[in-house]
């Protein structure tokens, strides 16, 4: 396999209110991946992803534990790919009710989702570590190892 220049580093938020996950979707493509971005060199990835979501939706957020690491080696378009998604507890701050708020994107190529999380399975989430992750309930039940705790919306 070909080396690649870099490898790319992810900080991912998970958020989860009234058993609904707070999912971006690539409009072109129409598959989902959790909210977040690159770190930026220097960076802490709890800063950058606080920094991308103000920059993809104006979202304020509080970011809590780290509670999944996922790597992936893929080819899109002959071009590999090598990136390392660091996936964090994440909170909507400023929220005035318990449902989940509509999220309107800075972005034309994304558009924000609550998914139920019984439907994960059914949609293309990727990658595919955390869609399973997320499907075997690992972001929401205690016995799964790290997890979420005290879920507010």
């Amino acid at each position: 396999m070909p080396k690649s220049s870099s490898i790319e580093l992810i900080a991912r938020g998970l958020t989860i209110c009234q058993n609904k996950v707070l999912l971006c979707r690539n409009i072109k493509h129409g598959y989902h991946f959790l909210p977040g971005g690159h770190i930026e060199f220097g960076e802490s990835a709890r800063i950058a992803l606080q920094r991308e979501l103000i920059e993809e939706c104006s979202l304020k957020t509080t970011v809590g534990p780290l509670l999944l690491t996922t790597e992936q080696v893929f080819q899109v378009k002959g071009k590999i790919h090598h990136e390392i998604n660091l996936v964090f507890h994440m909170e909507q701050l400023a929220t005035n009710d318990s449902s989940p708020a509509d999220i309107a994107s800075n972005e034309s190529k994304i558009a924000f989702d609550w998914i139920d999380l019984a439907a994960i399975t059914g949609i293309d989430l990727r990658p595919a570590e955390i869609k399973a992750w997320l499907a075997s309930d690992g972001g929401v039940h205690p016995q799964s190892g790290p997890m979420i705790t005290g879920i507010e919306c």
